[in-house]
């Protein structure tokens, strides 16, 4: 058991396959970015947790049967709260008190949120962090099967994919084990090893590799925040107020996400592009048939320049705002993009991408 040790998990950006990744066997591709959440566990005196990013400094917990109880009731703590929980649940055993501390490079300077998985790669980092401290060398399967209960258990819904980023790293086509079952199998109780080593239905990760070497992947910031509960519970509606409309939007996510993977990995750029293009034209007609912004207007503008720029572009993650994303071939044609962007009040964000998932950068005996 180390005395201390350090690690940072990427953030993520969804490329394709938002909304639809939430239902069995539909797939997204989703890529982490070089911006990271590091946290470093040390033994101490007694148990805490640090978020000098909100202010909270040594909040005191304890582990109990029914889970962490911290000494506040800071609702930010939440996420954390459940990956602590989850990941002592996972060890299994008591453990000697620890002090982890979390920085966050996600946000800028000014604290303002891009929607680059915050709260997914806060928890991969919690999760890492005390299963590398007190089981060794923790497998990424692993880690990523306690994050993804952590979240969820946090969050109520979501398709895993952010913590799959944050854990594995690189390029990922990604189906998720889908969040109603999960739900459902821990409703049933049981042993969490139990959960933990059975298979998850649905669930696949690929990494996506070779990729084109003139690939360009463009984020563009909107300024605008995005509300993705609502959104999320607005497009949850849709199945049952128009069944046939959804059916279409799964069909047509479907297609075009398997066609970008396939374009991808053949460097085929206009398999991708149009691929792509094809995403983003299915993720507004969902938004319509919903009655939801997904597409804004700072999103459709975003789209309309990587297409002059000779690319193509898309919304990520949830729409109604944050950040877009585009694909262009070639240096040129992406400072060409960045311009068009700045001058139609978009900020471009220099992200590269990180192949590297979740990575122990120090360790001490």
């Amino acid at each position: 058991m180390p005395a201390s040790l350090r690690l940072r998990v990427p953030g993520k950006l969804m490329v394709a396959g938002e909304y639809a990744v939430l239902e069995p066997h539909q797939p997204a591709i989703v890529v982490a970015v070089e911006r990271y959440v590091e946290a470093h566990l040390a033994l101490a005196e007694a148990h805490a947790i640090c978020l000098p990013g909100y202010g909270l400094d040594d909040v005191g917990f304890e582990p109990g049967p029914g889970g962490v109880a911290f000494a506040s009731d800071d609702a930010r703590l939440r996420f954390v709260g459940e990956a602590l929980t989850v990941a002592l649940a996972a060890v299994g055993r008591p453990v000697p008190p620890f002090r982890i501390t979390l920085h966050s490079g996600l946000d800028d300077a000014h604290g303002r949120k891009f929607g680059l998985g915050g709260s997914a790669a806060a928890v991969v980092a919690v999760v890492a962090a005390v299963l590398n401290a007190f089981e060794g060398p923790a497998p990424p399967m692993r880690i990523f099967k306690v994050a993804a209960v952590a979240h969820l258990r946090a969050q109520g819904s979501g398709s895993g994919a952010d913590v799959a980023a944050s854990t594995f790293g690189g390029w990922l086509r990604y189906a998720s084990f889908n969040p109603t079952w999960l739900a459902g199998r821990l409703a049933r109780g049981g042993p969490l090893a139990e959960v933990l080593a059975e298979p998850w239905p649905f669930l696949a990760v690929e990494r996506l590799s070779p990729l084109p070497r003139d690939l360009r992947l463009c984020v563009g910031w909107t300024g605008q925040p995005a509300s993705t509960r609502d959104l999320l519970v607005g497009v949850a509606e849709l199945p049952t107020r128009d069944p046939e409309a959804y059916e279409a939007f799964l069909a047509e996510s479907r297609a075009a996400v398997e066609h970008l993977a396939a374009g991808l990995q053949s460097a085929n750029r206009f398999r991708a592009l149009d691929a792509l293009r094809r995403n983003g034209e299915a993720l507004r007609r969902l938004g319509k048939a919903a009655g939801l912004p997904i597409v804004t207007p700072a999103l459709l503008a975003l789209a309309d320049a990587a297409e002059e720029a000779g690319g193509a572009g898309k919304s990520s993650g949830a729409g109604g705002g944050d950040c877009g994303v585009a694909l262009v071939f070639g240096e040129v044609e992406a400072i060409r993009l960045e311009a068009a962007w700045l001058a139609a009040g978009i900020t471009p964000l220099r992200l590269g991408t990180s192949d590297a998932g979740v990575a122990v950068t120090e360790l001490a005996p």
